[in-house]
């Protein structure tokens, strides 16, 4: 009787401890939460962390409790620390490109006058100081008048100039003005109803309805060049990718839509696509034909890319640091040790990337450095994570990026294979920050088909904002040259290629 007895209060005892560990498990986890609910109310978004603190360090506020050893007195000495003279700030030289108005002021005949012998004093010299004025843009009329000739003898024979093509056939803007609102609404993120305010101000108003069909019709116009990019894009070895949302407006309300952005380096090519859903067989058919690395998040829809074998996929440790930053930065000092020193191990990888970039190593040099230097790393690294993993509640924060992290392993390792891939996909995830501050000025697009020309459009900005371009300048000669160049010789019109006049 005392052995049943016995046998039950171990199971009771069994039980009540699974049951303790849930409830732990499930307290830590709302925690998490509710501290990531905090931070996206009241938070900044750096991903910047302080050294964790030494965890025998006494709490403040807190009862000591009895049997804390107490630490001896530490006797402090005083350093007086002069601190170094601050560099004066010096203003920037104005760019020498910049028209300038010379403005004499001269002297008067008064001071002209020496005070000493009364005689005139020459001017020998001036003292010059240059600032910036600024001349608000205008608008003009282009009058094109064509010659047309008849014979006085035949009365008739009438023969016209024929009239150049233009981007919107009979309509009145020229490809500066056109450029000029595709930069504002795209490059500088302005709602039409604000263009249009401003030309109203100029004193030409112009009806929004008006100012988005020449957006459409020019984004429609300039789709062949983003096809032809697309195509060269994916004749490179790495290309990367990431997805972000977009609403639309759509009868009268407004839905969810996905943006995406397809990146490469060699040369800098950014092609963004617009989608009605975050299916995985819209980036599928867009790398259609395809062969190389993919870095992208671990979003399952790539997954229909790998599974051919042509696409090898590279994860990004930016994406797995941020699980245990979160982690680091939001839970109690016992509970974040595990993600400290994750973290640690992440900073040790990405200081062999910043030495491969202060010695400025080709790509062969870079994958030598990480397999001598991060393989041992990644090895060690794995081999905390699992034995971490072993100790933990599986629904814990930490068990869960724990988890992200092994489950892509063999992805997250292989930017060591090759010096042309990166740690992260950091370079995707600049692309699409344009694209989320310019939602917060538009708040949505007009309508569907307006999705693939904002993508058009972005497309060659963000390309021509990678090569150092002027991406209004390059739009105004674009749109002035395509209306008269061929199919066949459309390369000469992308960004990597075209030579602005002037240049």
């Amino acid at each position: 009787m005392a052995a049943m007895n016995a046998a039950a209060l171990a199971e009771e005892n069994r039980t009540l401890k699974a049951t303790l560990a849930q409830r732990e498990a499930r307290i830590e986890r709302l925690e998490f939460d509710l501290a990531q609910l905090k931070k996206l109310l009241f938070g900044a978004r750096s991903e910047r962390l302080a050294t964790l603190p030494d965890i025998d360090q006494l709490p403040l506020w807190d009862e000591v409790p009895e049997d804390t050893p107490v630490a001896s007195p530490v006797a402090f000495k005083t350093v007086v620390v002069q601190s170094p003279a601050k560099n004066q700030p010096k203003r920037t030289a104005l760019p020498a490109h910049l028209p300038r108005e010379i403005v004499v002021l001269p002297l008067s005949a008064q001071d002209r006058q020496c005070p000493a012998c009364g005689e005139e004093r020459p001017v020998i010299g001036y003292e010059s100081s240059e600032r910036l004025d600024y001349v608000p843009a205008q608008l003009k009329v282009v009058e094109t008048r064509r010659e047309k000739c008849a014979c006085a003898k035949c009365q008739g024979q009438l023969t016209t100039v024929p009239a150049p093509p233009q981007i919107i056939e009979r309509g009145i803007p020229l490809p500066g003005l056109l450029a000029h609102l595709l930069m504002a609404k795209y490059g500088y993120h302005l709602p039409l109803y604000r263009i249009e305010q401003i030309f109203a101000h100029q004193g030409v108003p112009i009806a929004r309805t008006t100012l988005c069909d020449w957006v459409i019709q020019s984004g429609w116009q300039l789709q062949p060049l983003v096809e032809r990019m697309l195509a060269l894009l994916k004749q490179q070895p790495v290309i990367f990718s990431d997805d972000t949302t977009v609403a639309v407006q759509d009868r009268g309300k407004t839905r969810e839509t996905r943006f995406w952005v397809y990146a490469g380096h060699s040369p800098p090519i950014v092609v963004y696509d617009h989608t009605e859903t975050r299916a995985g067989k819209h980036p599928k058919a867009k790398l259609e034909g395809y062969s190389g690395y993919l870095q992208a998040d671990a979003y399952a829809g790539y997954d229909q890319i790998f599974a051919a074998g042509k696409v090898l996929e590279v994860a990004c440790w930016a994406h797995a640091r941020r699980k245990f930053f979160e982690i680091a930065r939001q839970t109690e000092n016992g509970k974040r040790i595990s993600a400290h020193e994750a973290l640690e191990y992440i900073g040790r990888l990405y200081a062999i990337e910043r030495e491969a970039k202060e010695q400025q190593l080709d790509a062969e040099g870079t994958r030598k450095l990480r397999q001598e230097q991060a393989r041992p790393i990644l090895a060690e690294f794995k081999a905390w994570l699992e034995d971490r993993l072993r100790q933990l509640a599986p629904k814990t924060p930490t068990a869960q990026a724990i988890g992200y992290a092994l489950k892509n392993w063999p992805a997250l390792e292989r930017y060591t294979e090759d010096g042309r891939l990166e740690i992260d996909n950091n370079r995707s995830e600049r692309a699409i920050r344009p694209l989320t501050i310019g939602r917060k000025n538009w708040l949505f697009l007009g309508s569907p088909k307006g999705g693939q020309v904002a993508a058009t459009v972005f497309s060659l900005i963000q390309t021509c904002k990678e090569l150092g371009i002027n991406p209004e300048a390059y739009l105004k000669d674009v749109l002035n040259r395509l209306p008269s160049t061929k199919q066949k010789d459309i390369d000469s019109l992308l960004p990597h290629n075209c030579k602005l006049p002037g240049a």
